[in-house]
């Protein structure tokens, strides 16, 4: 037995309710999520690459780190958690870095010559930012790794400022960053609004001839909408229908318009008197 119509309805009514209202949240969290991309994700991977690092690692030396307390001494560090929150111990490491690539030095002593060292004395920092998250960034680790004096690592210093030096750096990676911040998002939204927009906005629905036209109009409309959808026999009949009133109305339009010019020939003859013989 087949269930009754008005249930088949309120089921697909119920239906494309929820759906709208999970595509509205969806569209909303998305463009949140985009804003806080912007801070997190996006700012720091163009600036990434604006600062047109150099995709060689070059030799680093640490010549000088200072383990500060107290936010007058830690203005800037080399590492923290937290992009936006204040700092009250910090990490500052200096470096030296020369212009050649890291692969040829490894596994051989470098002399401590002032002209090899192109670089001196400069901060490095753990990325452009000089901060990030967990797990991605360990700040323990990262002064464990580069605080110690005379440690030999590999680093990247920027051709754009050349005193700018950081110790991670992938160009495929930031951008890829780049691409997954500006797409995922703003795609989930504009799918999200596009779907909502066919099923509720009005102009998106299909027009039928349901409005009252002046006679001399109704034809017109009926025949855009058969160009619109020719399946609908509906339509056509209506139109049809249309035709059919328009052609009787012109018709006696034309049978007044010759009574009247008639009528009109006949009061305005005149007379002429006959000759006489």
């Amino acid at each position: 037995m087949e269930p009754p119509p008005e249930k088949e309805e309120s089921f697909l009514s119920q239906l494309k309710y929820y759906t709208t209202l999970t595509l509205g949240t969806t569209a909303c969290v998305s463009s949140f999520v985009f804003m806080f991309m912007i801070p997190w994700v996006l700012d720091p991977s163009i600036s990434t690459l604006m600062a047109n690092f150099d995709p060689d690692p070059v030799v680093c030396k640490t010549v000088r780190s200072d383990h500060e307390m107290g936010t007058k001494n830690c203005t800037w560090s080399s590492c923290k958690h937290g992009c936006t929150r204040d700092i009250f111990e910090c990490d500052q490491i200096y470096v030296n870095y020369m212009l050649v690539p890291m692969a040829d030095f490894e596994g051989q002593d470098i002399d401590d010559d002032d002209e090899l060292w192109v670089g001196r004395g400069l901060p490095i920092f753990i990325n452009i930012k000089a901060c990030g998250y967990p797990p991605a960034t360990n700040c323990t680790v990262f002064s464990y790794n580069y605080a110690p004096e005379g440690s030999i690592f590999p680093c990247y210093y920027s051709r754009a400022d050349p005193d700018l030096v950081i110790t991670n750096y992938d160009w495929n990676k930031e951008v890829q960053y780049i691409i997954m911040a500006l797409l995922i998002p703003n795609m989930l939204c504009g799918i999200s609004l596009g779907v909502v927009s066919y099923w509720w906005y009005p102009g998106c629905q299909k027009r039928r001839c349901q409005y009252q036209l002046p006679p001399d109009q109704e034809d017109a409309s009926c025949n855009m909408e058969n160009e619109d959808d020719d399946d609908d026999d509906l339509d056509e009949e209506d139109c049809e229908a249309g035709r059919d009133l328009s052609r009787e109305d012109n018709e006696m339009m034309d049978k007044k318009n010759r009574s009247h010019e008639e009528e009109k020939d006949r009061d305005t003859s005149i007379n002429m008197p006959e000759e006489k013989v």
